[in-house]
């Protein structure tokens, strides 16, 4: 691992800025570790950050959970975040930072009746002040949706996953996208193996893939076969269904979550902010695992210089 320095300007370096209720404060603190975590389908966006506080500089602002973060780095830029997390200790204060807006953990129950997800999934853009992006979603009618004791974002990201999609939401701005669309884009860039700081690691198993997967509810019951996959069948019963074509649509979609990330791997670099996630990036060099990879995480280290990326070999066959 290449020896971690501190992300302060000299020698021509340039600093991460700091962007705090709308204020850049990069020449009022020391920044001591600097990640930003970009992220696409399973989990939100966030910015870890530690600061060294030995004057106490920090009481000054009064950081509060739900103010305003954000990065900006030689033209990448994280978009906002919220606080989440604030820990002070002697001589440094760290903070934590989600995409997620304020409230979209709340648990809330609502019905809709011959909506479609992309119906439902500008209302609750809407209602939390975001603008709302599309690629590649189908507009098919619900006979009827409950969201019963979910969190908005929570509910909105397993509907997707039935329609073969997922959710991202970044800078206030909550995209809804096609998963096999995003995976089917040009690569952005070839990293090659001398390209990688680190070993990458590869795992191409078995144990994590489903032969196939059968959606029931009531008297709807339908399949979906994977001949190139093995392992046991899924069994999905708690998933409303109201025809056998909903019910092999899903079941279909499903499989794919699983499936999709037969091949996996980690893969270290040089930071690198011009790869996200969502981005497809083509590996070359390293023999059997090279090929087209999607980038589920990109977590960019500032203070480490390293950006270090969860991928899944482009899952195209269905």
């Amino acid at each position: 691992m290449r020896r971690r320095r501190r992300c302060r300007p000299g020698n021509g370096e340039t600093m991460a800025q700091v962007i705090y209720e709308g204020k850049d404060i990069s020449g009022d603190v020391e920044i001591s570790d600097l990640v930003v975590m970009d992220s696409c389908g399973d989990q939100a966006d966030g910015i870890d950050a530690k600061f060294g506080n030995s004057e106490n500089q920090w009481s000054g602002w009064k950081p509060q959970k739900e103010d305003e973060l954000s990065i900006v780095h030689e033209g990448y830029r994280s978009g906002t975040m919220w606080i989440d997390r604030i820990r002070q200790e002697i001589g440094a204060l760290s903070l934590g930072a989600v995409s997620v807006p304020p409230g979209g953990k709340t648990k809330r129950t609502k019905a809709w009746e011959k909506a479609t997800l992309i119906a439902i999934a500008a209302e609750k853009a809407a209602f939390y002040g975001l603008t709302a992006s599309f690629i590649g979603v189908p507009a098919y009618p619900y006979a009827r949706i409950d969201q019963a004791g979910r969190g908005d974002f929570g509910f909105l990201q397993d509907r997707a996953k039935l329609e073969g999609c997922s959710i991202k939401i970044q800078d206030k701005k909550l995209y809804l996208f096609s998963d096999l669309a995003m995976e089917r884009q040009a690569p952005v860039k070839t990293i090659d193996l001398s390209d990688f700081l680190e070993n990458p690691r590869f795992d191409d198993s078995s144990s994590q893939t489903y032969s196939g997967c059968v959606v029931s509810w009531g008297s709807f019951a339908a399949s979906f076969t994977d001949p190139d996959a093995v392992g046991p069948v899924l069994n999905i019963s708690d998933v409303p269904v109201f025809s056998p074509g909903e019910a092999e649509r899903f079941a279909k979609n499903i499989l794919r979550s699983y499936n999709k990330k037969e091949v996996s791997g980690e893969i270290p670099i040089r930071l690198d902010t011009t790869i996200s996630a969502g981005n497809v990036v083509e590996i070359s060099g390293t023999g059997l695992n090279d090929g087209k990879y999607y980038i589920d995480t990109a977590q960019h280290s500032f203070a480490e210089e390293i950006s270090r990326m969860s991928v899944h070999r482009c899952f195209t066959r269905y």
